[in-house]
């Protein structure tokens, strides 16, 4: 039987709380609603230039989500982007990855080799306000498309240049002609390096990985997207454009802060810790008696509770600080995560999350602060997590529809009180909106 849904406070037994969680609730549940709410980038044009990458298609999502006007421009062929796909999964030429990102977007074809289709480019990058592109540095330079050119015309453009190493002062000269690939960020940023199997695995479990999804390309997405907020912001007050150069290599390198801090510190290189962590324990995957779960125990309480819990008490007084958890004597930290594996493997999910939640609630309506709230849940695969009515109550998926490829659903994931994301329409074949963009935007017919 599952835990009975229930509000961890101390507070609520007061008076006046039972008005305040149900005005709490009415906001939140008003969140869903989208009818008669403006939408935060409503006016805001936006020229998605990307071409075969990944990293400037889903930064140019989100900003389609909150409402700005996104123009997909590709040469008369298409962007190879639309290939791209797990195990090739694609209909009519293009994959479900590409048509995910679809959403809310206009499709323009344009032949930037000719001067028809450049002028065509110059007239849209002069009304624009955010320009993303994704070509080897100084391409579009070259073809009198770039920064420099645009800035001239459009003084207040904020334009996001994306590429494996950037524009300037890096591998820009000998690389630049290098092809975007997650892969490729994955390995120069050191992550590969310390994520997979224990070197004490058998070949080839021990050998490096990386992240199964196009991690590089949304944490690359994602500083664009946060560099261009800023830049709007920056403009309201000032008027003022500008250049916004992010290279995927260094968005990368920023996530792999602790495992060199680690390195600093003990002197020598942080080996690959397969399911253990560099800076907590427990904190990782267990298998139970039906299932794996995962168990994060953030703070010296939280691990005290987690072996109380488990029925391990008697060995607090080895393990009672972080620093006693987090060593570089490998031996050690595998001790305790043994002692934890066969403490877990006794059970079942169900029984250990009565067990973690009865806890933690008991310590969360206690006046004593000092207890700890070990945090658990069942590891579950892609289809079990979308069939989960977490996610249904939330809206956190959306049907979308489209004449020829039918009903699909699609991630929602942001949820804001006064302009809400939301998913118009999607439009994907290539030139599909070029009537509506030539007539609106006054572009000439080659």
């Amino acid at each position: 039987m599952a835990a009975k849904e229930q509000i961890y406070s101390r507070y609520v037994g007061k008076r006046g709380t039972k008005e305040r969680v149900t005005k709490w609730a009415d906001l939140l549940s008003g969140m869903l609603s989208v009818e008669g709410k403006p939408e935060a980038l409503e006016g805001v044009l936006v020229l998605d230039l990307s071409y075969a990458n990944y990293c400037g298609v889903i930064m140019a999502s989100f900003f389609a989500e909150a409402g700005a006007e996104v123009i997909k421009v590709e040469p008369p062929q298409g962007d190879p982007a639309r290939l791209m796909a797990p195990h090739g999964a694609s209909r009519d030429g293009v994959g479900s990855n590409y048509l995910m990102e679809s959403r809310n977007k206009r499709h323009l074809s344009l032949d930037l080799e000719t001067d028809t289709g450049r002028a065509n480019l110059l007239k849209l990058a002069a009304k624009a306000d955010i320009v993303i592109e994704t070509g080897a540095p100084g391409e579009l330079d070259s073809m009198g498309i770039g920064y420099r050119q645009l800035r001239e015309i459009n003084p207040g453009l904020i334009y996001v240049a994306i590429s494996p190493y950037g524009h300037f002062r890096g591998k820009e000269g000998k690389w630049g002609q290098m092809p975007w690939s997650d892969l490729t960020s994955q390995a120069e940023s050191g992550m590969s390096a310390v994520i997979g199997g224990l070197p004490t695995d058998p070949e080839p479990y021990n050998w490096p990985t990386r992240a199964g999804f196009y991690a590089a390309g949304y944490s690359t997405a994602v500083e664009a997207a946060t560099g261009a907020l800023a830049a709007l912001l920056f403009r309201s007050r000032t008027g003022k454009g500008q250049m916004i150069d992010v290279a995927a290599a260094d968005s990368f390198s920023s996530c792999v802060g602790v495992p060199p801090t680690f390195g600093y510190v003990w002197k020598k290189s942080r080996i690959r810790y397969g399911a253990l962590d560099y800076g907590l324990s427990p904190y990782g995957f267990f298998k139970c008696k039906d299932s794996h779960l995962a168990i994060a125990c953030f703070r010296d309480q939280d691990f005290r509770a987690a072996i109380k819990v488990l029925g391990l008490w008697k060995i607090e007084e080895d393990w009672r600080t972080i620093l006693d958890r987090i060593t570089d004597d490998f031996s050690r930290v595998r001790e305790l995560q043994e002692d934890v594996e066969n403490a877990v493997a006794k059970f079942t999910y169900e029984e250990l999350f009565q067990r973690f939640s009865k806890y933690a609630g008991k310590v969360a309506r206690s006046k004593w602060r000092g207890g700890g709230l070990p945090v658990t849940t069942r590891m579950l695969t892609p289809s079990e997590a979308a069939s989960q009515k977490h996610w249904q109550k939330r809206d956190v998926f959306v049907q979308a529809e489209h004449a020829r490829y039918g009903t699909f659903t699609l991630p929602l994931a942001g949820k804001m009180s006064d302009t809400p994301l939301r998913i118009k329409w999607v439009s994907v074949d290539v030139g599909e909106d070029n009537q509506y963009i030539f007539d609106k935007y006054g572009l000439t017919e080659s």
